[in-house]
């Protein structure tokens, strides 16, 4: 009698066990993490050209803005690499490390020229990781 019990118990919950696991789907692919990576390395190269781009009718605000994206987007970049194991970003890491030293070096007083100057170095050290990154992933 318990014996039909503890049957009947777990063939009602077998289905609702079977309904949970299968609503996860399917875990994402190699290909999937890769293009994932590859999107977030597209987002932070974007990123990172706006604050190349700054322009003498920019505000510090804009410097301030484009400088966040750019962490933003590093931070999604650096987990969707987590999940590639191809993907090599000790070099990029170290560059973003610098570029964002050098950023918040520049004083509040100085002109957005004087201020894209001084991290122009370190921006295209950060393309050159970015760009070895995309072809070791053949990223499109």
């Amino acid at each position: 009698m318990k014996s039909n019990r503890v049957f009947s118990f777990f063939l009602a919950v077998l289905p609702l066990s079977l309904l949970v696991s299968c609503a996860k789907g399917p875990a994402p692919s190699t290909q999937d993490k890769k293009a994932e990576l590859c999107t977030n390395l597209a987002r932070f190269k974007t990123s990172v050209v706006t604050l190349k781009s700054m322009s003498p009718s920019s505000t510090v605000g804009d410097f301030r803005k484009a400088e966040d994206q750019v962490k933003t987007a590093f931070a999604a970049l650096k987990t969707s690499a987590v999940a590639v194991q191809d993907a090599k970003t000790a070099d990029l890491e170290a560059a973003f490390n610098s570029l964002d030293k050098a950023v918040a070096a520049v004083p509040n007083t100085a002109t957005l020229s004087q201020a894209s100057a001084s991290i122009a170095p370190n921006i295209a050290a950060v393309e050159a990781a970015e760009d070895q990154i995309k072809s070791g992933l053949n990223c499109p």
